[in-house]
């Protein structure tokens, strides 16, 4: 062969070995000792509760029905949506929550506090009057924490539904 198609052929090998080299998607052979891999930066779990929220704890044995965890799921969706402002969406997760009664009843009552606060700040004052009465229901000593009970929307609503309650037990 000419030595100029030897030239030409050894130097699109080498162009070729190059470009294949530098694909991100190329394997490297295994013969070739490769240097420490490279740690590449994990995203953040999507179930990881955000500083202000409780997350709910997952059961150390996978003994729990899928029903439960997959409420426990939504309730935390529905924290989640609700803490970002997304209250339908919030809403939807919360009562998909609640959906078939597999929560645990301090879960209850945490899906229809939130729910009686989306239905305060909706304007839907019926809705969160009756999300209250739920929480009330559920656990009759119930109290919100300081910053929940004085706020200026809700704050009013549960305080007559929880004097409301307490008129009728002393009947």
């Amino acid at each position: 062969m000419p030595k100029s198609i030897l030239t030409f052929l050894a130097l699109l090998a080498v162009l070729l070995l190059t470009s294949a080299c530098s694909n991100s998607s190329f394997k490297k052979f295994p013969f070739i000792q490769d240097e420490a891999p490279v740690q590449k930066k994990t995203e953040e779990p999507a179930d990881k509760p955000l500083p202000t929220q409780k997350k709910i704890e997952e059961p150390a044995d996978k003994s729990t029905p899928a029903a439960v965890r997959k409420a426990e799921q939504e309730l935390n969706l529905g924290i989640r949506s609700y803490e970002d402002g997304q209250y339908k969406t919030a809403a939807g997760h919360l009562q998909n929550a609640l959906g078939d009664g597999s929560l645990s009843v301090g879960d209850q009552i945490t899906a229809h506090k939130f729910l009686a606060f989306i239905y305060c700040v909706s304007g839907e004052k019926l809705a969160c009057r009756g999300a209250f009465k739920k929480v009330l229901a559920l656990n009759s000593r119930f109290e919100l924490s300081a910053s929940e009970v004085g706020h200026p929307i809700w704050g009013p609503v549960f305080r007559e539904v929880q004097a409301e309650a307490a008129g009728k037990k002393k009947r």
